[in-house]
């Protein structure tokens, strides 16, 4: 929930009447999409004078913004707690692509989709802090797996290239939208086919022990 998030990941509590707005784009944006969705419905819908939300979000566009990067606020948390924890790299894989799942199957087709033809800007936006974010993860986890020969001895820097551009390619919106798999097998799928790749036998050991 966003409240949960917000406590962890902001400095200053977001105003209550604010908070109720972004619940309600998460809620509705992420599940409907965002384009037929007008300021003035949402004044409405919410019992919310105009004034108000509009001094909290000038557009519709800020609101959408600041509702993502608050979910991705969110996410940064659970994984960044992952890499603290004193588990096995291939656990903290798996952990992260459960998040990364969980995260994804939160939008819906018609949102995806109005994203890539209404906002694809806020997309280029949210899918750079996506690269960032894993990048500098995943190779903690990278190095992490070498030490504890759980991943082949292969140049990290090559392998990170490879698992963070193989996720930025299969969680985007047009192969979304477009592919035949659901949200689940193609995150799913993208990992399993990536990690069989790197995993030592001692690795693939714990991989086949999880169940994804």
């Amino acid at each position: 929930m966003i409240n949960e998030v917000s406590a962890k990941n902001t400095t200053n509590p977001i105003p209550e009447d604010k908070l109720k707005v972004l619940n309600y784009a998460q809620e509705r944006f992420f599940k409907e999409g965002f384009y037929k969705i007008t300021m003035d419905e949402i004044s409405k819908e919410l019992s919310m004078s105009k004034s108000t939300l509009y001094k909290h979000f000038p557009s519709k566009m800020e609101m959408l913004d600041e509702a993502i990067f608050l979910l991705i606020s969110g996410v940064k948390g659970r994984i960044t707690s992952v890499i603290a924890s004193g588990d096995n790299a291939v656990d903290k894989f798996i952990t992260v692509i459960r998040v990364l799942t969980a995260t994804i199957t939160k939008f819906s087709d018609k949102f995806l989709s109005d994203l890539q033809h209404h906002a694809p800007q806020l997309w280029t936006k949210v899918d750079e802090t996506r690269r960032k974010l894993l990048y500098e993860n995943i190779s903690k986890i990278i190095i992490q797996g070498q030490k504890e020969e759980l991943i082949k001895k292969y140049p990290p820097e090559l392998i990170i290239t490879l698992i963070t551009g193989g996720i930025r390619g299969v969680v985007n919106p047009q192969f979304l939208i477009s592919t035949r798999f659901s949200y689940n097998d193609a995150v799913h799928y993208a990992f399993k086919i990536l990690l069989n790749g790197i995993l030592t036998e001692k690795g693939q050991l714990i991989f086949n022990r999880i169940k994804l």
